[in-house]
């Protein structure tokens, strides 16, 4: 299947993963290719401001490699999550390309530019309520190529190549500037939905 472009800003990504601030690592989505190992492309641009500037190190704004991986990881769970959604809505005779439209005119951006919202838009969020999950790290292998800095903005590309039972494995890469700076692999166990906070 091709690339379905998406360019999704970060209200969408926070409508979609769990995650928040300051550990919501990712606050773009490019596209989405579905298929026999789809693949996501994702990034996050790093401001001179985060607060883990404050500690890592003063006065050198260096990014710290556990972030660059964790927004792989982030990336991995949008992949999954957009995956679940499709199927949900090719099952009930849609396509990959309505889901894509309905991602697209949900973020703000679209709606200030007169984008009305999608009329499928309540059936995708109840979708994401349906397939809400929690994946948990099982194994990570990867390697810290080069530093990330503030003012850089990194592009994840994700991979799912194995799908075994509750387990996914994924290929995984950032890049800065086109340069990797970090490559390897994740696993991930996928659970259960997540408790519901009280």
């Amino acid at each position: 299947m091709s690339e379905l472009k998406l360019r999704l800003g970060a209200d969408v990504v926070q409508a979609l993963l769990p995650h928040r601030a300051p550990l919501l690592l990712v606050d773009r989505v490019e596209s989405i290719t579905p298929g026999a190992e789809p693949s996501l492309r994702a990034g996050r641009a790093i401001s001179v401001n985060e607060p883990v500037f404050q500690g890592h190190f003063p006065g050198l704004s260096l990014w710290p490699g556990i972030y660059t991986i964790e927004g792989m990881g982030q990336s991995c769970q949008l992949l999954q999550i957009l995956l679940a959604v499709i199927e949900g809505f090719e099952r009930a005779g849609q396509t990959a390309a309505t889901v894509a439209d309905v991602l697209r005119a949900m973020d703000p951006r679209a709606r200030l530019r007169g984008v009305a919202a999608s009329p499928f838009e309540p059936a995708l969020r109840e979708r994401l309520a349906a397939e809400a999950r929690v994946a948990v790290s099982a194994a990570v292998d990867v390697r810290l190529l080069d530093p990330v800095f503030a003012g850089d903005v990194v592009e994840y590309e994700v991979r799912r190549t194995l799908v075994r039972d509750n387990i996914r494995r994924f290929e995984v890469q950032a890049s800065v500037d086109r340069r990797p700076v970090a490559r390897g692999t994740l696993t991930a166990a996928i659970l259960g939905p997540p408790p519901h906070a009280p």
